[in-house]
C-alpha cells in the first residue's frame, strides 16, 4: 500500500496501508463529484483531504445514495487502521460540499426508491456497556432505560448541546457560578454530547470570570475512587458511576480539560456508559435530546445478529426502531502501546474484511415482512472505553467499512483508492452535479417567477421547456470542456513540434 506523509513535522506518520480503504472501481454506482474537494480539521488538529464521491450508503438496514467524502490524505497517525469516520451530527454542521448528514440521506424519502430503503423516524439512540454498545435506529426500546427519557431541547442548531447546571462528587459543588453571572439569569453551561470524545472534559479556567472556580481543577481536588458523579441537565440530575468514569484498563479516571478558549463542557464516552442517548432531529431547527439512566439488566444484542446486511432484523418490537449492536473490547494495563496498537489494527481489520468477503455482500435482499416494525441492532465496537465503531457498507455490490461513530461532526468520510479515470474500463461514471442542478434551479426560478395571470402557460409547456434549458446548459458545459482540451493537445503538440 501506499505511505502518505502530509505532514512532515509530525513525530509519526499516518500509514495508507494500515486501512482498508473503498475501491470506486468495484462499485457499479460509484460516481466522482469532479471540481469539487473536500477538507476537514477536528478539535485534536487532526485533518482530512480528499475528494467528493456520490454513491450507495448503508447503515444496518437502511441505505441511500448520497454524497461522502474519499479521503486521500491525512495528516494523524490517530486514523492509522481505521477505515473512516460516520458524523452523525446536524445538518448545520456539515460542509458545504456534503450538506446531508447520512442520517438525513437514509431518512429522506424523496430520493431514489431503486437506490434507498428509508429510515421513517429520523431518531438514533446509542447505548453502551462497559465493554459493548449498540445503536437503535428510529427510536429507542423502552426495556433498555429504568425510567421514562427526560428530553431537552438543544440549546444549539448546530451541535447536540444542553445545558449543565450542577456537576457534584461527595457533596461537594464543582460549578460554582459567579454571582455576578446568577444576577444576570445565567446558572449553566453548554455540555456538547460527543461521541467521539472519550472522557468528560471541562474547563481548567473560571472562563473570564463566569466560575469561581476552575472545574477542573476542582473536581480534581476532590476525587475520590468508588464515588459517582452526578450531573444536572436541564432539571434532571443524572448519576455517573465510578465504573463510568474509570478507565479500568489504564487506572486512571477520564476526566480531562478542554481545549484552549472552548467555552463549555465535552460530555463523552462517560455519559454514553451511563445512560441510553437519544437524538431525534424530526423537526431540525429544534433538535431534542433524550436521556435515561441505563438498566443494567437489559441485554445488548449479539454481534452475529446485527451484521450490516441483516435485513430481517434480530428483536421483534413494536416501537418500530432498528437497532445496530455495538461491543466494547478492553485491554488489560499491562500492556504496551505498540501490543495495543497492532491488536487493534488486527481486530479492525478482521472485522472489516470479514464481513466484506461474507456471503451476505452485494445487493440487498429485503424481506418484505420485515418493515419497521423489528426492532434490528447493529453492532458498535466500543476500543478500550474510549471510542465507539460502527460499519458502514458503500457501493453496488456493498464494500463494508469501520468508521468511528461521531456525534460531534456531521460528515461521512471513507478512506478511498483514487477515483477511475475517464479512460478506465471499470463500471464507473463521472458525476456533475453543481452545474446541471444549478441550471434546473435558474430554469425553475425564472418559470415560476411569472405572474399568476399567465395560467395560460401551463405545466405541460414549461416542463418541456426546463428541460430544454437544462440540457442546453449541460451541452454547452460539455462542449466548454471539450473545446478546453482541444487546445491543451493543441499546445502540447505545438512544443513537441517546437513551434
Amino acid at each position: 500500500g501506499e505511505v502518505i506523509d502530509v505532514d512532515p513535522s509530525a513525530p509519526k506518520v499516518f500509514e495508507l496501508n494500515m486501512t482498508n480503504p473503498f475501491h470506486p472501481s468495484l462499485s457499479l454506482s460509484f460516481a466522482h463529484v469532479l471540481f469539487l474537494g473536500f477538507s476537514l480539521t477536528y478539535a485534536d488538529a487532526a485533518g482530512l483531504r480528499g475528494y467528493i464521491a456520490q454513491d450507495i450508503v448503508q447503515l444496518g438496514r437502511y441505505y441511500a445514495k448520497t454524497k461522502f467524502g474519499c479521503i486521500r490524505h491525512c495528516a494523524s497517525a490517530d486514523f492509522d487502521g481505521i477505515d473512516g469516520i460516520l458524523g452523525l451530527g446536524m445538518p448545520d454542521a456539515a460542509l458545504a460540499s456534503i450538506p446531508e448528514p447520512l442520517l438525513f440521506a437514509i431518512s429522506d424519502a424523496t430520493g431514489d426508491p431503486a437506490n434507498q430503503y428509508i429510515l421513517d423516524r429520523r431518531i438514533f439512540t446509542i447505548l453502551s456497556t462497559d465493554d459493548a454498545a449498540e445503536l437503535h435506529l428510529g427510536g429507542y426500546d423502552p426495556h433498555a432505560v429504568t425510567r421514562d427519557m427526560q428530553y431537552i431541547q438543544t440549546t444549539s442548531q448546530a451541535e447536540y448541546s444542553v445545558p449543565v447546571s450542577s456537576i457534584r462528587m461527595g457533596g461537594t459543588e464543582v460549578l460554582n457560578f459567579a454571582s455576578s453571572v446568577q444576577a444576570a439569569g445565567r446558572s449553566d453551561l453548554p455540555g456538547i454530547l460527543d461521541s467521539g470524545t472519550s472522557c468528560l472534559v471541562l474547563p481548567d479556567t473560571t472562563l473570564n470570570g463566569q466560575l469561581e472556580e476552575a472545574p477542573y481543577t476542582k473536581l480534581m481536588s476532590v476525587m475520590q475512587r468508588g464515588e459517582p458523579i452526578y450531573i444536572t441537565i436541564g432539571d434532571e440530575q443524572f448519576e455517573i458511576p465510578f465504573t463510568s468514569w474509570w478507565l479500568y484498563p489504564n487506572d486512571r479516571p477520564c476526566i480531562q480539560r478542554t481545549p484552549p478558549g472552548f467555552q463549555g463542557i465535552l460530555l463523552g464516552d462517560v455519559l454514553f456508559r451511563s445512560l441510553a442517548v437519544m437524538f431525534d432531529l424530526s423537526h431540525p431547527a429544534q433538535p431534542i435530546v433524550g436521556l435515561a439512566p441505563r438498566n443494567p439488566e437489559y441485554k445488548l444484542v449479539e454481534s452475529e445478529c446485527g451484521q450490516v446486511n441483516d435485513f430481517k432484523g434480530c428483536v421483534a418490537f413494536p416501537g418500530g426502531a432498528h437497532k445496530i449492536p455495538m461491543s466494547k473490547r478492553t485491554i488489560s494495563a499491562s500492556s504496551k502501546m505498540h501490543e495495543r496498537e497492532e491488536q487493534k489494527l488486527s481486530w479492525l481489520r478482521r472485522k472489516a474484511l470479514g464481513k466484506a468477503g461474507s456471503a451476505r455482500s452485494g445487493f440487498p435482499q429485503l424481506d418484505p415482512s420485515g418493515g419497521d416494525v423489528l426492532l434490528t441492532k447493529v453492532p458498535v465496537d466500543f476500543y478500550e472505553q474510549t471510542q465507539f465503531f460502527v460499519n458502514v457498507s458503500v457501493g453496488t455490490p456493498r464494500q463494508t467499512r469501520t468508521v468511528i461513530l461521531d456525534t460531534g461532526s456531521s460528515v461521512l468520510a471513507v478512506f478511498c483508492d483514487a477515483p477511475p479515470s475517464k479512460r478506465s474500463s471499470a463500471n464507473s461514471h463521472i458525476y456533475l452535479p453543481h452545474f446541471i442542478p444549478a441550471a434546473a434551479s435558474m430554469a425553475q426560478r425564472a418559470l415560476f417567477s411569472s405572474p399568476a395571470s399567465s395560467s395560460s402557460f401551463s405545466a405541460d409547456v414549461t416542463t418541456p421547456f426546463a428541460v430544454a434549458l437544462v440540457l442546453a446548459a449541460a451541452c454547452l458545459l460539455l462542449f466548454s470542456a471539450r473545446l478546453t482540451r482541444h487546445r491543451a493537445a493543441a499546445r502540447r503538440a505545438s512544443l513537441e513540434l517546437g513551434v
